[in-house]
């Protein structure tokens, strides 16, 4: 099972859960250092809120779009600091959800 936890950007609660490192590496590969040398925040953002992210559920659907619909630039910003600080967290034994505060 994935791990999970819930986060507060903002002022609104995100439900992460975790994903592989084959699929992260994989997507860091592709937007953040890619072969090409075009480095792709945009890309890298959105793939990473649609992975992670799991509610609300327009948020994981429609990822930065979501945002960008709002005129949003820092929430999105802070959203991807937090799933990579999460993503970087190592699981405690027995234990797949969490809970923080930002």
């Amino acid at each position: 099972m994935a791990r999970q936890k819930t986060i507060t950007v903002n002022d609104v609660e995100y439900t992460l859960q975790s994903v592989s490192f084959s699929w992260y590496t994989n997507l860091t590969d592709l937007y953040i250092r890619p072969a090409s040398g075009r480095k792709n925040t945009a890309k890298y953002a959105d793939a990473l809120i649609k992975g992670c992210v799991i509610a609300p559920a327009e948020v994981a659907k429609h990822g930065v779009k979501f945002f960008d619909e709002q005129d949003d630039i820092a929430t999105p910003s802070e959203l991807v600091r937090e799933i990579e600080n999460f993503l970087s967290e190592r699981a405690e034994p027995g234990r797949s959800t969490g809970k923080s505060a930002t």
